[in-house]
Order: C-alpha cells, then sequence, then structure tokens
C-alpha cells in the first residue's frame, strides 16, 4: 500500500496529555498514512503508554531513542518515514476536529508545500487563530514575492504543514540538532528552496497550547542575538534568492521591517534576562551605532566643529561646546534648517543661540540655515568648509587641521557611508563624535518608545543607502 502522509510526533514525557494528541491525530486518519512516534527517553511512562498505542494501532510505529532534543527526534522520524509527504506535529498539541476530511483531498494536487492555520491557546484560556488566505502559487518564487510584500504567510512553524517528502530527501534535508532555537525556520527556508508549487490554505490545522511557564522567552539563552541574526540572515537569503518579481525597495523593506523585530525581540528580554544585556547589546549596538571609535580630541588638532542638528539637538551642540571650549581659535559651523522642536526657531538657530549664551563670540558661529536632511547638511557644510580654506589661503588640505564632525551617535555610520559616497569633503580629514541623547544611548536607547522610534528610523535610511549592510552586520 503506498503511504501517503506520514505523521512525525516528537514525545518527551508527555504521559498527560499524549492521549488527546494521539486520539485528535487518529480520528478519521485513513490507513493509507502512518503515525511515527519517536521517544526521547522519556522517564514519566510515555514510552508505557505509547507501546499499548502501538499494539491497538497498526497504523503507528514508535522509535525509541535516547534524550537527544526535537530536532533529533525528528531526524529519526524523517529517516523512517515512508509517505509521499511529511507532516510533524508537538506531543502536547492535537489536531482540530474535521482537519483531516478538509485537508487530504488537497494532497493529491500537485504542489510541494502546504501551510495551514494555527489555534493558540494560551494558559489563561484565551484564544488567537493564526490564518492563510486561501490561494494557490503555481511558482515558489511567487509565494517568496507574496512573503516580502505581506510577511505573514505562517512559514517559521514546522508544525502547520504538509511537505513533499522526495523534496526533502532529494536536498538531504534534516533539522539542526545544535541550534538554541529557530531549527524549524531553517529547515523552512532550505525546503523552499527545493520546492515548486506551493499552496495556502484557510484551514485551521492544530491548536497550539501553552502548558506550562516553561518557555523560549522564560529562559535564558546564551548567545540570544547571534542566533537571532543568523536566523536572519538566513531568511533575508531564502526569500531574497526566490523573489523575482519585488523591487529593490520591497526587498530592503523586508529586511529592514525583520532586522529590527528580531532587535526588538531580544531587547524585549532584557527585563526577564538581565544577564542577557552585557551578552546581547554589544553585538547590538555595533549594527545600530558602528563600531566605537576611542578618540582623544584633546590631542587631535582641530580648528573647524561641524554640528548637524536634529529637532531635539540640545545634547549634540552640548558636546560640541563641550570639544571647543578650550580652543579660542575653533570655528563652529551648525547645520540644519528644520524647526527645532522649541518651535520658534530653526536647528542652527537653536544651536547657534546656545553657543551665545555660553560666551562663544558670533564670529566664531556659522548658521547654516538651510539644509532639510543630512545630504544638504554635508553639501551646504562642505561648501563653508571650501570657502573657509580658500579665505584662510590653506591650500595644501592634506596637512589641515582635523573637521570635528559632531551628530547623534546612531547617526555617524549613516553620515560615514554618505561622505563615502560622495567624497563631498574630498581630502578634508574628519573626526566623528557621537553625541548621545538623553533616550538615545547606547545603553538606554531600547528602554522608552521614542529611543526605538529614532534608532530605528536611522537603521533604516542607512539599510536604504547600503544595500550589502544584512550582509556586513
Amino acid at each position: 500500500m503506498c503511504v501517503i502522509l506520514s505523521i512525525i510526533i516528537p514525545t518527551y514525557n508527555c504521559k498527560k496529555y499524549i492521549d488527546e494528541c494521539l486520539i485528535s491525530v487518529l480520528n478519521n486518519l485513513p490507513q493509507n498514512a502512518e503515525v511515527i512516534v519517536v521517544d526521547d527517553g522519556s522517564q514519566d511512562g510515555t514510552g508505557e503508554l505509547l507501546s499499548a498505542y502501538e499494539h491497538r494501532h497498526d497504523i503507528i510505529k514508535v522509535l525509541y531513542s535516547r534524550h537527544g532534543g526535537a530536532s533529533h527526534a525528528r531526524n529519526l522520524g524523517l529517516d523512517k518515514a515512508q509517505g509521499e509527504f511529511v507532516m510533524f506535529l508537538d506531543c502536547d498539541d492535537c489536531l482540530r476536529e474535521g482537519f483531516w476530511k478538509e485537508s487530504l483531498p488537497l494532497l493529491s494536487t500537485d504542489a510541494d508545500l502546504f501551510i495551514f492555520g494555527i489555534e493558540r491557546i494560551e494558559m489563561s484560556g484565551d484564544h488567537y487563530i493564526w490564518s492563510v488566505e486561501n490561494h494557490v502559487y503555481p511558482d515558489v518564487s511567487l509565494f517568496a514575492d507574496d512573503y516580502i510584500r505581506k510577511r505573514k504567510l505562517l512559514i517559521y512553524s514546522n508544525c502547520n504543514k504538509f511537505y513533499r517528502r522526495s523534496i526533502i530527501e532529494k536536498l538531504g534535508l534534516r533539522f539542526d540538532e545544535g541550534s538554541e532555537f529557530g531549527e524549524d525556520r531553517l529547515f523552512n527556508y532550505s525546503f523552499l528552496s527545493g520546492c515548486r508549487k506551493v499552496i495556502t490554505s484557510s484551514l485551521v490545522m492544530l491548536k497550539y497550547i501553552q502548558r506550562s511557564a516553561d518557555s523560549m522567552s522564560s529562559r535564558h539563552i546564551p548567545g540570544y542575538f547571534r542566533n537571532a541574526l543568523e536566523l536572519h540572515r538566513a531568511k533575508i537569503g531564502c526569500f531574497s534568492a526566490l523573489s523575482q518579481n519585488t523591487t529593490y525597495d520591497e526587498r530592503l523593506d523586508f529586511a529592514a521591517y525583520d532586522l529590527i523585530r528580531e532587535i526588538e525581540n531580544a531587547v524585549d528580554r532584557f527585563e526577564l534576562h538581565p544577564e542577557e544585556i552585557e551578552e546581547n547589546l554589544p553585538d547590538i549596538n555595533r549594527i545600530l551605532f558602528g563600531e566605537t571609535e576611542s578618540i582623544s580630541y584633546e590631542n587631535i588638532p582641530f580648528d573647524i566643529i561641524l554640528v548637524a542638528g536634529s529637532f531635539n539637538c540640545e545634547y549634540r551642540i552640548r558636546k560640541a561646546y563641550e570639544i571647543g571650549k578650550s580652543n579660542s581659535e575653533v570655528r563652529y559651523i551648525v547645520s540644519g534648517g528644520n524647526p527645532h522642536k522649541r518651535g520658534d526657531c530653526t536647528e542652527a538657530e537653536y544651536m547657534a543661540e546656545y553657543l551665545l549664551c555660553r560666551g562663544v563670540p558670533e564670529s566664531r558661529i556659522i548658521v547654516e540655515n538651510q539644509a532639510s536632511n543630512t545630504e544638504e547638511n554635508l553639501k551646504y557644510s562642505a561648501e563653508i568648509i571650501r570657502n573657509i580654506r580658500k579665505s584662510d589661503g590653506q591650500k595644501d588640505l592634506l596637512s589641515a587641521r582635523r573637521i570635528m564632525f559632531v551628530a547623534g551617535a546612531f547617526h555617524i555610520p549613516r553620515v560615514k557611508l554618505m561622505i563615502e559616497k560622495t567624497n563631498v569633503f574630498g581630502e578634508e580629514k574628519l573626526c566623528f563624535i557621537g553625541a548621545y541623547g538623553e533616550n538615545t544611548g547606547s545603553d538606554n536607547w531600547y528602554v522608552s518608545q521614542y529611543g526605538r522610534e529614532v534608532v530605528f528610523s536611522e537603521l533604516k535610511k542607512r539599510m536604504k543607502l547600503d544595500r550589502c549592510i544584512t550582509d556586513n552586520i
């Protein structure tokens, strides 16, 4: 008899609810299917229950293994599977009533992957339905196009899908047994690379039941963000390679959205797992703020301080004044024509007023009051500096003193990239000084929603400028 479907169920110490799981599977399951239960070294009597099921139901095969984790158990199940299609189910979940009757006819189609909805049941009793629309994607590239645009096609889990087994075997796919988390995602990304037709169905396949408070979010995971970043890269690599009809801007928006989501997931863990701050925040900050430069500007000769304005630029001009207050010859260029948050002046006017109130002579302050964005900050300021050099008779720019460029620390990586791409300052030597606002410090930006919005907005802008950023971070 040809086996149409192999259902692989890893079990580990689930005596309390394995009956509910297996009964939901066996109800209305046709005889041309097989249920492969892999007991992953249970010690609570699960194995004895499984043995009884195996004796009563020819359709059930039980494999007994040392405790190696869910990925190890799934791999053992794949080694024994004979079905044309494969599905996975966790032992603490169960299938929705009537699912088999409505879903099995789909297997007569020529699709390679079927994706269904999930009902999530919280410990509190709250129910959530994660669903997808009925849709046939005749080519996986069209699925990738749609995923990049919609981002909500339930691609992460293994337990809401039917997979064509011949593709799994052709690609030699197995679960990564060394991953702390995300091995299901990696499996799915690899599978997509080898499949053709994809069907999404509005049918809700299973009840995902939260049985205890012990979840990934409740335990400390060493190296959490580095693992999450690898999953991000794999996801972007998968869908960017498969998609054929999305624009660069759509793919960029997708990559930015996913990276920011992974960062937020990581910092949201800090309150419950403060030890992960020290482990993960340096890696996250390298993405947002760039490599930290150790600068002792007291020993660097400079004659110009350039300050790029912002809606709230007091912390920037405060830093600039701190740098320049002992240098009686330094000139300040304050750049920014947008309204300052005070409401009655531009960014540049606010910064000039700040300096004047602290005794800086007006003759040493140059107000650039036109720029409305970073590109214009750079362009107009570079022209001012060229005129300064010309009037001072400095012909050899390589021997000129440095320019101190002061901006928000989160802003500097994009500024550097723009200067590198445009060479707007020519051979001038710039030294970049990062300033930190009350809510945008490297140690507190993630605490407030405002801080997150500011640094994430800047990250999106930088990603738009640098097509290779997701490979470089």
